[in-house]
């Protein structure tokens, strides 16, 4: 109010109270009786010409105490030739009772004055009303579009316009929004300094920091809470009205998705998605984001994905099901001890994991001891699945950016005649190298060339060359032990051969053809089926 040109043009002099400024100002009121107490609401600017304090001094100064107890943020005196200065008591009085006092040096429009300022408080009410409504509108929004915790944790951040934390009970983040990459500002040692915000069942800032907090959950059964980290020490009614909304939203996201993963699994699979896909390029950054997540540092990262297979339906509400099912499925494993690290879905039917070991031999022995969880359908709720490892790392980015060729290993090792706890890819060797590059469209166009003559074949006959070609390849040319596995006669297998021979145009005997036809199967078989290709002629 000092600032405003209606007070400042009239030589304001603040004689008591100077520490005292920066109180909220609700109104503005014109008061030349004693009675302040009959009038006053709170947080009211008294103006007055000093009507008030010509009486004796300990009506002065009765005056000035009822102005302290009704909560006037202060008084405001028009100095003149009737008052030409403010007495002593009076100051000594305000200064008591904590009442700011400002003498004017100049005749003012107290008019002038009140409409300025409630002008600005009307302003201010009426942007309130306009966020109170936007926030409304966003977080109706978010319910009707079913959003899960990241995307209301970013709306939640916008709004305020700052960083927000969701976080469990554990003091693990389960999203964060609102600051930009590296996070490390924001979550490095995150478990330590939550644990030093104590809980509160009300919306407020607590703690070292002063960080405003919000419980989610209903009373009495809260499982997490949201936190603006920025510090202060004064409530903002705006933030605090936001974070409420959050929260609400976040609880009937969560009792909406009954059957989904955990909001914990949900940030494990975000940041490991973030990590494979390179949207996290800072190693710190990371390590801050996995550690808030309560991943412990670890001198190697070990990269592995779980395979279930595709035996499941295929429409897209099923699949979605399935994925959810897998990961708990593997997240429940690791909650049970068997080994440390970050978990989430990377593609359809395979879950992907950094494990957080000491050595290759302590990654060797969580891999056994994963797959052995697994192997249980009561604990993995599938199948059989395939464990895929790639190359150990001492960083946490390299260790993500290998997840896509763990992959490739567990999808090659499902076609492989040996069983092992988990497959690398030496264990996959040329099966592992086609399969990492099954997608490449040159691989293909090789072996359709290879295999394309028999394509062409019209069935049964299509198949059962597949089968004697398969066969005579798996067993390195070897006539006599491919007519044992087939169980047929050697001549039979023979003149079968020299039919397959004509079909190709090629020498079986020929070492190149063998190794590229072999090949060509392995490309086929990567692929789970080769398209039939158009006839020509």
């Amino acid at each position: 109010m000092l600032s405003m040109p209606a007070l400042r043009d009239a030589s304001p002099v603040v004689l008591a109270g100077g520490d005292e400024l920066d109180r909220p100002v609700r109104w503005v009121h014109v008061l030349e009786v004693s009675d302040a107490l009959s009038v006053l609401e709170g947080e009211e600017v008294v103006l007055t010409t000093g009507l008030p304090l010509e009486g004796s001094a300990s009506e002065a100064e009765e005056f000035i105490r009822q102005l302290g107890e009704a909560r006037s943020c202060g008084l405001v005196i028009e100095l003149s030739s009737r008052l030409p200065a403010v007495p002593d008591h009076v100051v000594a009085a305000a200064q008591r009772d904590g009442v700011p006092l400002i003498a004017l040096g100049a005749v003012v429009r107290f008019v002038a004055i009140t409409e300025s300022v409630h002008r600005l408080i009307v302003a201010e009410q009426y942007q309130g009303l306009e966020f109170a409504k936007r926030t409304h509108d966003v977080f109706t929004a978010l319910a009707l579009e079913s959003a899960d915790a990241t995307a209301i944790v970013a709306q939640t951040a916008e709004l305020i316009g700052g960083p927000v934390v969701l976080e469990d009970l554990r003091h693990r983040v389960l999203a964060v929004a609102g600051t930009q990459p590296p996070h490390d500002r924001v979550l490095d040692g995150w478990e330590r300094r939550s644990r030093r915000t104590p809980r509160s069942d009300e919306a407020g800032h607590h703690g070292d920091e002063t960080w405003l907090t919000c419980p989610v959950g209903v009373r009495g059964a809260t499982w997490g809470r949201l936190i603006a980290p920025t510090g202060g020490h004064r409530e903002d009614d705006r933030e605090v009205m936001v974070l409420q909304r959050a929260a609400q939203a976040l609880q009937i996201s969560r009792l909406v998705e009954r059957e989904g993963v955990d909001l914990h699994l949900q940030a494990q699979q975000s940041l490991l998605q973030a990590l494979s896909d390179g949207r996290t390029g800072d190693e710190r950054d990371a390590l801050a984001r996995a550690g808030a997540l309560g991943m412990k540092p670890a001198r190697r990262y070990t990269p592995a994905v779980v395979s279930f297979g595709r035996d499941g339906p295929g429409d897209e509400i099923s699949a979605g099901r399935r994925a959810r099912s897998q990961v708990r499925s593997v997240g429940r494993v690791l909650d049970a001890g068997v080994a440390h690290g970050i978990v989430g879905s990377i593609a359809p039917d395979a879950v992907g994991l950094v494990l957080a070991v000491a050595s290759e031999a302590e990654a060797d022995r969580a891999l056994r001891r994963l797959a052995r969880a697994l192997e249980d359908p009561h604990q993995s709720g599938h199948g059989s699945p395939v464990i895929g490892a790639g190359q150990s790392t001492v960083s946490l980015l390299a260790a993500a950016a290998r997840l896509r060729s763990a992959l490739h290993v567990a999808d090659a090792a499902r076609a492989l005649p040996t069983a092992l706890p988990y497959y690398r890819s030496t264990d996959v060797r040329l099966r592992g190298l086609v399969a990492q590059l099954q997608d490449d469209e040159r691989l293909q166009a090789f072996a359709e060339s290879e295999l394309g003559p028999i394509l062409d074949l019209p069935e049964p006959d299509r198949s059962e060359a597949l089968s004697l070609l398969r066969t005579y390849v798996t067993h390195l040319g070897s006539k006599t032990a491919t007519a044992e596995a087939l169980s047929i006669s050697r001549p039979a297998v023979y003149a079968r051969l020299r039919r397959l021979e004509q079909t190709l145009s090629v020498a079986l005997d020929d070492g190149d053809s063998l190794l590229s036809l072999g090949v060509a199967l392995l490309a086929s078989d990567s692929r789970d089926e080769i398209p039939h290709r158009t006839r020509r002629g």
